[in-house]
């Protein structure tokens, strides 16, 4: 089942200011321009995905049909409609940052929607993704969140790309990022100071 799915609600119109404000990613979006701006230029193209059992079904995953999943699966198609497509064989892995940790932070994950926008809005950095080779990327599998978290070595995480930046701009946030350490309470990396 197929629907078209217009967060902002109303007709189906490039959105005011006024309608971002009403998304609930709102905070997302006027915390991250660049996303704001690949997502107001790719507004109602979507048609949300909805399986037998109600669920949203987005890039080979399910999740829970509610409106801030809804918001969160059409800007993530916004976002990957504007990007390049996933070379054969390969799959993309996607990070929400925190300020100066871009082409450091090793975790990543292949759940754009229910993970690293999440993130990224408590976060309040850039979102930087990678294409690994399918059978690569398993070696790099964690316990976290079933087959969705991955650990990557630190040669490929300096080749991240960063999403709605030029390669000017990418090359000033990755000159800013800092390097990670592992904190010893297991509770994930810390930007060294």
């Amino acid at each position: 089942m197929r629907k078209q799915l217009n967060i902002t609600g109303g007709n189906p119109e490039t959105p005011t200011e006024e309608k971002i404000q009403e998304s609930p990613i709102h905070e997302l979006l006027d915390n991250n321009p660049e996303l704001a701006k690949i997502y107001s230029e790719r507004i109602n193209t979507y048609e949300m995905v909805i399986n037998e059992s109600g669920q949203i079904l987005s890039d080979g995953q399910t999740y829970e049909n509610n409106l801030k999943m809804r918001a969160l699966v059409e800007l993530a198609d916004a976002i990957r409609k504007g990007l390049t497509d996933v070379q054969d064989g390969h799959v993309r892995l996607w990070r929400g940052n925190r300020p100066n940790e871009a082409g450091h932070n090793p975790s990543y994950t292949n759940s754009l929607e229910g993970i690293a926008l999440p993130f990224l809005r408590g976060y309040n950095g850039v979102l930087s993704y990678i294409d690994v080779p399918r059978e690569e990327a398993r070696k790099y599998l964690t316990s976290g969140v079933k087959d969705s978290e991955f650990i990557l070595p630190s040669e490929l995480v300096k080749n991240v790309k960063i999403v709605g930046f030029t390669p000017e701009e990418v090359d000033e946030i990755k000159k800013k990022a800092r390097p990670l350490f592992e904190t010893k309470q297991g509770n994930g990396w810390t930007i060294v100071d």
